[in-house]
């Protein structure tokens, strides 16, 4: 108070008011949006039985499907496939379609997401019916296929046929999935149809997203 007293005396209290400075209020920074980390829209599959079907475009690693097991079943390309769940300019072109007997196979997906958090899976599906088989269970693994979770419970499929149909899974909330290099989802073919000669699903526009931490 005797400070200001005597700069009041020297009018220099104007002065030293005006040399304050506020610190401005910075404000937040914009949410991150998410990106794509792996897609596959199929439409560079060759023609006959396939052993692999990478991933049409990688931000992490090299995405890649495969249909490891026993018995006759493989997989191929169908036509048409779908512009269902596709990405911005991407034409309907070729599905991956994995053949029957699917009960002793599984449709392994590698999908490294390091750096990235909050996935989401999406793709299109197609059965042939009544021989492909009747359901579908996805799963993931976080230590690259040694052990497995369910992401949902297996959905039903016998009334998709003939349409496409888009199927969404959220992983916002599964702290195992992020930032995982060694992340795999997998594919089961479920129910009586599955073990059958004959019959299929088929699979387009499979995508994988995930916010950059």
């Amino acid at each position: 108070m005797r400070q200001l007293l005597r700069m009041a005396a020297l009018g220099l209290v104007g002065l030293a008011m005006a040399g304050c400075v506020t610190d401005a209020v910075e404000p937040p920074p914009p949410p991150k949006e998410a990106e794509v980390i792996h897609h596959w829209n199929f439409n560079a599959l060759p023609t006959g039985q396939l052993t692999e079907a990478l991933a049409s475009a990688s931000k992490v690693g090299t995405g890649r499907i495969t249909y490891p097991g026993t018995g006759n079943g493989y997989m191929d390309r169908v036509d048409p496939g779908t512009d269902l769940n596709a990405l911005s300019g991407i034409p309907a072109g070729f599905g991956l379609r994995p053949r029957n007997p699917s009960n002793t196979r599984e449709l392994l997906i590698v999908a490294p997401s390091t750096g990235y958090e909050k996935l989401e899976i999406s793709y299109a599906l197609q059965r042939s019916s009544p021989a492909g088989a009747e359901q579908q269970l996805l799963q993931y693994s976080a230590d690259g296929g040694t052990t497995w979770v369910n992401v949902a419970p297996a959905y039903d499929l016998t009334a998709i046929d003939p349409n496409w149909e888009r199927k969404y899974f959220n992983l916002e909330t599964v702290a195992a999935v992020s930032n995982n290099a060694n992340l795999r989802f997998r594919i089961l073919f479920q129910g009586p149809a599955a073990a059958g000669t004959s019959g299929n699903h088929r699979i387009d526009n499979l995508i994988i997203e995930g916010v950059p931490q």
